[in-house]
């Protein structure tokens, strides 16, 4: 029970927060709404303002915004077929452009709450009676050799992997490690011990520390991230659609909501960081150039720029039916692929 709530809360704030960027790109370039919608089916309630009804709607698999003149033709000037060409775009744009900046503003939150582990070559903990507090290591010393092998001059992930690669492949043998204290070299000899929490041979050294981030700091690493995970995403999407790798991994709202429940025992940290996911897939997902979905909208704008002349509402209203259709008939297989699983 505890997972279908947050579950519904989940995707109710990622689809407002979507719809909530159409509607105010409507708003500042003058087109009416007519209606924000959460959800879909019969309405549960709502109230009106300033000529535009606000609704909560029984069925939670969606939600929309519909702007006056979006479908059929309309007169008047604050209709969505009288706006210029770039404001209609800024509109259809806006949905998808405001789930990628939720995804910035969670990672921010994230950086800022519970950090990132970072690695570095200086000693940053000596674990006592280790093989390395035997042999006189201290927290502060740089490793730039380890048998005859130099990590000096590598980036601090690198450095960091080829010691520990060194000393995993050394095992229970003796082994030299050259470290920098205090602007000298001093070599010590010393001999890895099985550990049996990692699996491996160990000296007893840490290198990494969780950091937390201020503000800006966080604000810059999480457009970066987003753009990393985006970049990810498309050339995943991309494979799927040309190649069709990764199709049995495909989601539906089923797999979704289980995702949703492991995260939620996993805690906090683990639903931010499925909720950057999510919103990610959803801001680029509905950029795909196809009917019903804002990409689709957005290249027929396109092809009406080319043109000169728009298609009848009517006959665009007909093309994105049909694409509606077609995701619902994705989403039922989807999900029947979900229950299988």
């Amino acid at each position: 029970m505890l997972t279908l709530l947050v579950a519904l809360i989940f995707f109710g704030v990622l689809i407002m927060v979507h719809e909530l960027g159409h509607f105010l790109a409507g708003r500042l370039v003058g087109i009416h709404a007519e209606e924000f919608s959460i959800g879909m089916g019969p309405k549960l309630f709502g109230f009106s303002r300033k000529g535009t009804q606000f609704s909560v709607r029984a069925l939670p698999i969606g939600g929309y915004v519909k702007f006056l003149g979006e479908d059929e033709k309309s007169d008047d000037p604050r209709a969505f077929n009288n706006a210029s060409l770039w404001r209609r775009m800024a509109v259809i744009v806006a949905g998808p452009a405001m789930n990628i900046l939720l995804a910035v503003v969670l990672l921010a939150v994230f950086y800022m709450s519970y950090g990132i582990y970072e690695v570095v070559p200086e000693i940053l903990e000596v674990v006592e009676d280790s093989p390395a507090d035997r042999a006189g290591l201290m927290p502060g010393d740089r490793i730039i050799e380890v048998d005859d092998v130099s990590v000096e001059g590598l980036q601090a992930q690198e450095a960091v992997e080829a010691i520990r690669n060194a000393i995993r492949q050394k095992g229970g043998n003796e082994l030299e490690i050259v470290v920098r204290r205090d602007g000298e070299n001093i070599s010590v000899k010393l001999v890895p011990e099985y550990s049996d929490q990692s699996d491996s041979y160990v000296i007893g050294i840490v290198f990494g520390r969780i950091r937390r981030y201020g503000l800006m700091p966080s604000i810059g690493l999480a457009f970066n991230q987003a753009g990393r995970i985006m970049f990810l995403m498309v050339d995943m999407l991309r494979a799927l659609i040309f190649r069709g790798q990764g199709l049995n991994e495909v989601m539906g709202p089923v797999g979704i909501v289980g995702e949703i429940g492991k995260a939620v025992q996993a805690g906090m940290q683990q639903l931010l960081s499925l909720a950057v996911i999510i919103t990610l897939n959803l801001g680029i997902i509905n950029l795909i150039p196809f009917p019903a979905l804002d990409g689709g909208r957005l290249a027929l704008l396109l092809i009406e720029g080319v043109r000169g002349k728009p298609l009848e509402p009517e006959k665009e209203g007909f093309i994105h039916f049909i694409g509606f259709v077609v995701l619902i008939l994705l989403m039922v297989l989807v999900t029947y692929q979900d229950i299988m699983r």
